[in-house]
């Protein structure tokens, strides 16, 4: 994906959380505690939000840890090799990996030392740490992380979790050459927030509307009602946000980690899904309409991948701070000189 994609789906995965948080019937089952967590990380995100542009695209401007830290790609075998991991009950990978032509064949990592999901893992662990030192600390000890640093931790986990949801980032087939396909279509995908979304260039942010997210392209309002992005938004105003041990990574992933392989399976099986096992960057030709190769239209596909990276992020994020809040209510814990909670 690409740097205002990224910045988009950080946005509107804290968007995500405070129309939960909100509505009832969207979180019949979060507790109150669980929204009192889930109020604080929307505000601490929205007194951090300019560095959304510039943190999430680190990994890619800087970091550069794309060969292995960005993806888990597997490939077709005939031996027992991974068993598929569950996915949240509402995700639309999950729906449409059933009915991909791979979904039938065993498959198996390409690469050992791919570690996308470790990555996010590491992410989550560095923000809590993160959180919990702030916490301990005296206002202005050498040693105290500022909400910038914690912010950078946030703002490229997003990143690295919703790579895990590009199908081509978990397909061991090769689209990066050729026709380059993998680039096209997350070209299209900027393309289309850059399109609807009012971009200060300069300052590397976005124009807020009132509530604080990404303002709307004045004039662009009745386009935007055909956008994929519009669909996007629908789809996540009717799914119920479930918040427990079991329902909100799916069903026996315990962590990060496991949440995250079960992510990259399913988007090696929707890769199949659009893109034919019998292509890869070699046969696929300029004159072929690369969105419409397989089963699956790029529109449909670009609803299911953006729709559950911005639950995802959502999710990862909420457990993260779940996790820090739940650690300042402990008795033991020191009584901390600023509270990010009430922020």
């Amino acid at each position: 994906m690409k740097q205002f994609t990224h910045a988009w789906l950080a946005f509107m995965a804290t968007k995500r959380l405070e129309d939960a948080v909100a509505s009832s019937e969207l979180s019949p089952k979060f507790k109150p505690a669980d929204r009192v967590y889930a109020d604080g990380l929307i505000n601490w995100f929205k007194s951090n939000k300019d560095g959304v542009i510039r943190g999430a695209w680190y990994p890619d401007s800087l970091i550069k840890d794309n060969g292995n830290s960005h993806v888990l790609k597997f490939e077709p075998c005939d031996e027992i090799a991974e068993k598929l991991r569950q996915l949240p009950k509402t995700y639309l990978i999950g729906e449409h990996s059933g009915k991909s032509p791979a979904r039938h064949r065993n498959f198996r990592r390409a690469d050992k030392d791919d570690n996308l999901p470790d990555r996010c893992e590491a992410l989550t662990q560095s923000a809590v740490d993160h959180l919990k030192v702030q916490e301990s600390e005296e206002r202005g000890s050498a040693v105290s992380p500022t909400d910038n640093q914690v912010a950078l931790w946030l703002f490229m986990l997003s990143h690295y979790v919703a790579d895990a949801h590009v199908p081509f980032h978990c397909d061991s087939r090769q689209f990066s050459e050729g026709v380059d396909i993998h680039g096209k279509m997350e070209k299209e995908w900027d393309k289309e927030v850059r399109k609807f979304y009012m971009i200060d260039e300069k300052n590397e942010r976005f124009f807020y509307d009132p509530r604080g997210y990404p303002l709307m392209e004045p004039g662009k309002e009745q386009k935007f009602e055909s956008s994929y992005l519009k669909k996007v938004g629908d789809r996540l105003s009717r799914r119920a946000y479930t918040e427990s041990v079991d329902g909100s990574f799916g069903t026996g992933n315990r962590n990060v980690r496991e949440f995250m392989s079960a992510v990259c399976q399913h988007s090696y099986l929707l890769s199949h899904y659009f893109v034919p096992e019998q292509y890869d960057h070699s046969n696929i030709k300029p004159k072929d309409d690369w969105k419409s190769l397989g089963g699956l239209s790029f529109e449909e596909l670009s609803v299911a991948v953006l729709t559950d990276a911005i639950d995802s992020i959502a999710r990862v994020w909420f457990r993260a701070w779940r996790r820090y809040a739940e650690w300042m209510e402990e008795p033991e814990t020191v009584t901390p000189q600023r509270s990010s909670l009430s922020s």
